[in-house]
């Protein structure tokens, strides 16, 4: 017997591609063994140049408590890497930390093909050390990030040791979806709702992140020249105590009806979410945000204090990337229930890249 948990989504795939070789385009819940996008074949073949110009990945993770929140990424374009690490005190609404790497392609950068179990995701530089890792039989996520006081500017590092639990949280979603323009195709793996456990270090301050909540967001694809999105991440818990996460998304991973990445995950279960709508004042980043879904369903408010940027021009790559931190309020509605966001910490991102 289906329990609703299970009836929500079909299981993740165990390869991207069919035994013919063509995308399995859709959206899963579960977690992909690995992102084999070498097995595409045919019309979905990359070939040579594609392989080495297009292909992306990046790893995010987000963890939150009702004190600070943190985050990081290590991203690889191939021909170039970067990373970049923010870690803000969620009572006096002020960053403690907000540090970027740019790197060369190689030793310096690792960001294997297993976005679940066996996932290896680092970013290592003079100064800076950033890595989540998860062993093959592991049901934790390990986070540690290490950036000396010359990398933060300031007379205090930014260290980070901790845990966000697989065991016993939600399921992960998997999104397999076509890239439009000159770009093949794309995978992401979102995991949300996960507790948190361990210690961060930032801004002279230390916290505890025991009881937190958090998420991860990797992604591989071979994408387009020019691609542009808006996207929108938290994590946090109901006033009941609840863990709750969210994403949303608007320009990404949308150029086939079954492939849709906007979720919601509450407590144990993931549930669907319709389109996103994005509404912001492009000169102004820091004013108030509103997140829409088209069937009325997510109606949410973003107050950012604080943005991280990327915008850099090294010609082969010239990339616009806004991310506004702020708190997420409003409603979102699930089936006959609706549920109030209330000061939920989480991201908000404005991003149009040349790669």
């Amino acid at each position: 017997m289906k329990t609703e948990r299970d009836a929500l989504f079909p299981p993740a795939p165990a390869s991207v591609a069919t035994s013919g070789g063509a995308p399995r385009f859709g959206t899963y819940q579960g977690e992909l063994p690995e992102v084999d996008l070498p097995n595409l074949q045919g019309q979905w073949a990359p070939g040579r140049a594609t392989r080495l110009l297009k292909r992306k990945r990046w790893n995010y993770t987000f963890a939150a408590t009702p004190e600070v929140a943190a985050l990081f990424a290590v991203v690889d374009l191939g021909y170039t890497s970067s990373a970049f690490a923010v870690a803000l005190d969620l009572r006096e609404r002020r960053p403690l930390c907000d540090v970027s790497f740019l790197g060369t392609p190689g030793p310096m950068v690792e960001l294997g093909d297993k976005p679940g179990q066996g996932l290896k995701a680092s970013f290592r530089t003079l100064g800076g050390r950033l890595s989540v890792q998860r062993g093959e039989d592991d049901e934790r996520y390990r986070v540690s990030v290490d950036v000396s006081r010359l990398r933060t500017g300031s007379l205090q590092s930014f260290q980070w040791e901790g845990d966000l639990m697989v065991a016993g949280g939600p399921p992960a979603l998997t999104v397999v979806a076509p890239v439009e323009g000159d770009g093949l195709v794309n995978v992401t793996m979102k995991s949300n709702g996960l507790l948190t456990f361990g210690s961060l270090e930032a801004g002279g301050k230390r916290f505890r992140l025991d009881g937190g909540v958090g998420g991860m967001d990797y992604t591989q694809g071979y994408l387009a020249r020019h691609t542009a999105w808006r996207w929108a991440f938290a994590a946090g818990r109901l006033a009941d105590g609840t863990p709750v996460g969210i994403n949303l998304v608007e320009g990404f991973n949308e150029g086939n009806a079954d492939a849709n990445e906007n979720a919601l995950w509450l407590g144990d279960k993931l549930y669907p979410l319709a389109r996103a709508r994005f509404e912001y004042d492009t000169k102004d980043l820091m004013a108030p945000w509103r997140l829409v879904t088209v069937d009325g369903a997510v109606d949410l408010r973003v107050q950012p204090f604080h943005v991280h940027r990327e915008d850099r021009n090294l010609r082969l790559v010239v990339s616009h990337f806004a991310q506004p931190v702020g708190f997420f309020n409003g409603t979102v509605r699930v089936g006959s229930r609706t549920l109030e966001l209330k000061d939920v910490p989480g991201v908000t991102e404005d991003q149009d890249m040349l790669w």
